[in-house]
């Protein structure tokens, strides 16, 4: 019996053990390749996403601005948003004391206070009391007076109270001389706009 011949086979073997030597780096090469291609794919896809996401927020933050534009710029004509307006609050209690038909009145602003976190929902709201005193000759005086305030008020304001005292000691007299004082706080709000001074 004949035996193969090794010898020439030998060189055949050595390049087939070679192939499948190749063949398997090559399958755990690309195999090494799909994984790292798997990440990039699961990364750009998380990218996209937040993306997408921000995209979202954005567009509807955009529509969200749109709807209530013209309501802020509602506010900033009314004078809430934006700094202190003083003199148009002294002017509307000097009004609406001559539209009540009343006998002057004395005003004192104080400064101007932040009001507390949960009122103001993180937004920099202040308000600033107005005490008003002024004469009245009945205390009907004193409601028409607010109502023509809460008229002629630029901007957005509460009474925080009011207190009336009699004029004299004395019985009443009738007479077109005031009989009783008022003294009343107002509180007047505003909202500092981004970026803007109070």
């Amino acid at each position: 019996m004949n035996r193969p011949p090794f010898i020439a086979l030998r060189f055949a073997l050595a390049l087939v053990a070679l192939a499948l030597a190749l063949a398997a780096a090559g399958i755990v090469w690309s195999g090494q390749q799909a994984t790292a291609a798997r990440l990039a794919l699961e990364t750009a896809r998380g990218t996209l996403a937040s993306a997408q996401g921000r995209l979202a927020q954005s567009h509807e933050e955009a529509r969200l601005v749109a709807a209530h534009l013209d309501g802020y710029r509602a506010l900033v004509t009314r004078g809430f948003v934006g700094p202190e307006a003083r003199l148009a609050w002294i002017e509307a209690a000097q009004l609406a004391n001559r539209d009540a038909g009343l006998y002057g009145l004395d005003y004192r602003l104080a400064p101007r206070q932040a009001e507390r976190p949960e009122y103001a929902q993180g937004l920099p709201l202040g308000s600033t009391v107005m005490t008003l005193t002024l004469p009245l000759l009945v205390e009907t005086d004193l409601p028409r007076f607010l109502a023509a305030l809460q008229t002629r008020a630029p901007g957005l304001m509460r009474v925080r109270g009011c207190r009336l005292t009699r004029l004299g000691d004395g019985p009443f007299q009738p007479s077109a001389q005031p009989h009783l004082q008022a003294e009343c706080d107002i509180a007047w709000f505003t909202l500092a706009p981004p970026g803007g001074a109070s």
